[in-house]
Parts: structure tokens; sequence; C-alpha cells
């Protein structure tokens, strides 16, 4: 049986070296846990470190030395185009847990759903999965080679689950994240549908009241004319700005940057930052219960977990375990989680139940983040409709005041 090294931080926050001997470094893990101890480093006795615990047999993509949190496989020119609705995403993920369950293989799986799905885009992405894990390649690189359908979250994921003997598992919670988010956009447009049917009907209204300011004739079309040259710049200005934003954002610099930005907008950068803990806690602790060793447990947490900045962050901090330091340090000096986060895990340590108190932290911040991205949905959808007032209010206010304009030049004349 082979010896290993090990490197543990005891309940009360003090470091401990020492060696046992374990059929592998999972069980190691598991071992030192029961001892009601927590593992940041476990190497074998001839000194190799162990990056993973529990790899799978196929090999996985891990990063290069250097590489930012969120580096795509590939730039691509307009990434939307590529992009498959939240619903058809959500579906095929609950379908593959399904199959996962049932015992049918990742390649029959993969085979399966695209026979399956019926949007054509994403068929042809699975069918290309397929080819991809029939050679060997495991399921997380086949889905990598299409960063347009497939973010970084989802793949992060899924190499966790493929890690840690859980990709049903996995699935299941990329299912709930993606219906969550569907949830929100869709009240965010039915809270915001009336607002902007309105103020499309006054910027309607102010072409004809102009039209019918300047006369039914040239003058009248000019003032048309000239709204509508105006109204088609701003809709391509504010086209190639979203383009340009999304084009951007497939780099890791920016994104990382733009997240940063997201989480400072008041009101909604608290439920970014909310969801993104949520989705890195309860990240860490299943890896961490499925005896991957701590380390690499918070580095995969931090790219599933939606947000480059905090991912980035918590790649950057990891050497603070690797060197004997605390879970709660390193977080605290990370800086970006939400503070219950922090606490949770500093009793999760203490306690030694690390796993249940960062599920438990993950429940209320999702529950927490819902209620307020549901109150952003309808202040948004009441800004909106105050604007369309406003608009609205100076359309009459310009139509009656020409309108009398003319009625007292006409009395002078």
């Amino acid at each position: 049986m082979p010896t290993f090294q090990y490197r543990a931080t005891e309940k009360t926050g003090q470091s401990v070296e020492g060696r046992l001997d374990a059929t592998d470094a999972s069980a190691a893990a598991v071992e030192l846990r029961n001892r009601g101890l927590l593992p940041t480093r476990i190497e074998k006795s001839d000194g190799s470190a162990l990056a993973a615990i529990g790899a799978p047999s196929a090999p996985t993509r891990t990063a290069a030395p250097g590489e930012r949190v969120g580096t795509p496989s590939k730039i691509e020119i307009a990434p939307f185009l590529n992009a498959v609705p939240l619903t058809e995403l959500s579906a095929m993920y609950r379908q593959l847990a399904t199959l996962l369950h049932a015992g049918v293989p990742m390649l029959q799986a993969t085979t399966t759903l695209a026979q399956q799905t019926r949007l054509p885009r994403l068929r042809a992405v699975l069918a290309d999965a397929a080819q991809r894990v029939s050679a060997g390649m495991p399921f997380s690189s086949a889905l990598e080679a299409h960063p347009g359908v497939f973010t970084t979250m989802q793949l992060e994921l899924i190499r966790a689950g493929e890690m840690g003997g859980m990709l049903e598992t996995m699935c299941l919670r990329i299912a709930s994240y993606l219906e969550r988010e569907n949830e929100i956009r869709r009240k965010l447009k039915k809270e915001t549908l009336y607002p902007k049917i309105v103020l499309s009907l006054a910027f309607v209204v102010t072409g004809i009241v102009g039209f019918a300011g300047a006369g039914f004739g040239q003058a009248g079309l000019d003032v048309v004319k000239a709204k509508l040259i105006f109204a088609a710049t701003f809709a391509g200005v504010s086209l190639g700005i979203w383009w340009l934003v999304r084009f951007l954002n497939q780099l890791p610099a920016f994104g990382a940057a733009w997240d940063l930005v997201k989480m400072a907008i008041p009101g909604a950068g608290g439920v970014s930052r909310r969801y993104a803990t949520a989705r890195f806690t309860r990240a860490l602790g299943t890896l961490y219960s499925a005896g991957v060793f701590l380390p690499r447990a918070v580095e995969i947490a931090g790219r599933a977990c939606g947000n480059r900045a905090i991912g980035q962050r918590m790649v950057e901090n990891t050497p603070i375990l690797l060197q004997g330091g605390g879970l709660t340090a390193m977080l605290e000096e990370s800086g970006l989680l939400d503070p219950m986060a922090v606490q949770m895990a500093r009793t999760g340590e203490h306690t030694g139940s690390l796993d249940d108190m960062m599920d438990k932290v993950a429940d209320y911040l999702e529950s927490d983040a819902d209620v307020k991205a549901h109150q952003l949905a309808v202040g948004a959808g009441v800004a909106a409709l105050l604007i369309a007032a406003v608009v609205v209010g100076i359309v009459v206010i310009s139509f009656y005041s020409g309108y009398m304009g003319g009625l007292m030049q006409t009395g002078n004349g």
C-alpha cells in the first residue's frame, strides 16, 4: 500500500503535517477528513504532488501555467450567432442526467441526445461531440470545442463532475442554473413589454406630430426623414456597441473586468455576486465531499462560478492553501465573495463539515438572489414605464406648444 505525505488544518486552524498509508490519494483525503482534519496538500512519498484527487482515467484538460480563467478554445467573430436557447440547453442536460442515471454509456447517451434534439444547431453540436467522445476525448473537452454554445461555467462543472464521478449531479445542477436564468430573463421581458410598446408608439407619434406641425408638404417629409435617420443611426450605434461587448467578452482580461463592473452596479451587482458565490460554494462543497483535495476543489469551483473575476482571484490565491493556510484566510483575501460564504467556511473548518456548510450557504444565497432578481425585474418595468411617460409628456407638450404658437401667429396676422 503506498504511503502519502499530507499537510492539513485542524479544527482550531493549526496546520499539521504527517504520513499515512492508503490505497490512493482519494482514500487518503477521506481518511484525513474522518480524523477531523482539512487536507490542503497530499503527495506520494516520492514527492510527486497530486494536483487532483479522484481524477478519471480519461485525460482531462488542465489549465496551462499562466492561463487566465475563462480562456476560450477559440475566438468567434459573432458568438451570438451560435448561441442555443437556454430552454433547449436545460432540457439537454436533464435528459443527459436521466440517461447517465440509467447506466447508459457516455457515447451512447451523447448519440441519443443528438438524435432526439429538435434544434438543428444543437443537434450538429451533439453529433460532433459524440464523434469526439468516440475518439476517446472526455465529454467536457468535446463540448469545449463549441464556446459559442457552452459557457465556461458549464464546461467547468462538467469537468468537475467527470473528476469527482458525479457527472449526473452536475448536469442536474447546470439545468437548474439555466432554468433559473431563463426565468429571470422571462420576468424582465414581461415587466418591460408594456413600456417598450409605449416607447415605440411615442416615437411614431413624434414623427406624426412633426410631420403635421411642419405641414403636409416637403417640410413635413424632411422632418420625418431626419427623425428616421436619427433613429437608424442610434440603432446602428447601439447594435455595434452590443456586438463589440459580446466579442470582447470572450477575452479573459476583458471578461474579468466586465464581471467586476457588473458586481459594482447598485442592486444588480449584489444579485450577480450572490449567484456567483452560490455557484462557487455549491461546487466547492460537492467536490470536497467527493474527496477532491481542497486546493484543486477551490480552483475548479472558482472556474465554475460563472464570474471570471472571482474565478481568477481564487486561482491566484490557491497557493495560500498549498502553503498550509486555511480556507477562511484565502476567501477573506479574495475579497469578492459574499461575506456570508466566508463566515460559513470558517464554521465548516471548525466543525469539520465544510461540505454541509457550503451547501447551506448556497441554498440561502440562491433563494435571496431569486427574490432580489424578481424585485429588480419589477423595478426595471416601472422605470421603463416612467421613461415612456416622460417621452409621451414631452411629445404632448411640444405638440400643444406648437399648436398654441400657430394660433397666436394667426391671431396677430
